[in-house]
């Protein structure tokens, strides 16, 4: 019937118009996990010393994240309107990163995990592993120099300084559980992010700007973004190095591991299964 329907219009269509509207169709989701599957395969396959330096650069690049939002505030007056302008500057880290193809954790929790799902042998999950662990500590090292970079600079001009603290203090001030709760929030909505990119198009800059606000308006913990609010805490004398690695770092890295990869890619992959597969009832077989 649907077949049927579908001919007898395509029968009244030019074949430019036909071009047009396939164009400007969404990719399905099968599609999409298959582009990001490949592209999680290339990651795997790249030499750690290209994923060690592009993990560092992506470190040093998000904590202009902390830097813009500190910026905005010191620019606007306090008012209760004020968290929903400064929070616009904490996409800026996540823009340089993700436009500049640069290797970001919370976006391995999907990108690389694909081919672990399509190809779930232990030689990928070691590469899987050895990815996670580069990028993970380069990001983590990038982010805590930036860190430095913003308490020592930052010593001469005072009303910077005390927004780059008091935005590092509210950020880190969680408990473990909250804090591991709120990185559920970020790790879900970074996969999604990466999920739905395939088909923003030329949105790319809108969808990475919109998502990463929401993440700061929600005051969701990213354990990269967030790993230089917590440096900038320790380098101030706010909390201790065992304080900022145990009580902010590790839970955030478990709840964004969770959003990202439990909460958001297993759950897609199972929808994809389901679409490969078929349901058994229905009688339908996979393809």
């Amino acid at each position: 019937m649907a077949a049927s329907t579908q001919k007898k219009y395509e029968d009244r269509i030019a074949e430019h118009e036909l071009e047009a509207i396939d164009a400007k169709a969404p990719i399905r989701a099968l599609a999409l996990f298959e582009s990001i599957r490949r592209e999680g395969a290339h990651e795997l396959n790249r030499p750690a010393s290209a994923l060690a330096l592009s993990g560092l650069t992506a470190g040093l690049a998000i904590g202009f994240s902390v830097l813009s939002e500190a910026l905005l505030r010191t620019h606007l007056p306090d008012a209760p309107w004020r968290p929903l302008i400064e929070n616009i500057g904490y996409s800026v880290g996540f823009v340089l990163v993700i436009l500049g193809q640069l290797q970001l954790f919370t976006e391995n929790t999907i990108t690389a995990v694909c081919p672990v799902l399509d190809d779930p042998r232990p030689r990928v999950f070691a590469s899987l592993a050895r990815l996670w662990s580069l990028v993970l500590a380069t990001n983590l090292i990038g982010a805590a120099a930036f860190g430095w970079v913003l308490h020592a600079g930052t010593v001469y001009e005072p009303e910077l300084r005390a927004a780059v603290v008091a935005l590092s203090d509210h950020a880190t001030g969680y408990g473990w559980w909250e804090t591991a709760v709120r990185g559920i929030g970020a790790g879900w909505l970074i996969a999604a992010l990466v999920w739905v990119k395939p088909n923003a198009r030329n949105s790319e800059l809108l969808l990475i700007v919109v998502v990463t606000y929401l993440i700061a308006l929600a005051d969701f913990s990213h354990v990269i973004a967030g790993t230089t609010e917590a440096a900038v805490m320790v380098y101030s004398g706010g909390m201790s190095v065992f304080e900022a690695l145990g009580g902010f770092v590790l839970p955030a890295l478990v709840g964004n591991i969770l959003g990202g990869t439990v909460f958001f890619t297993l759950l897609t992959y199972a929808q994809i299964r389901s679409e490969l597969v078929g349901d058994p009832e229905s009688g339908r077989t996979r393809y």
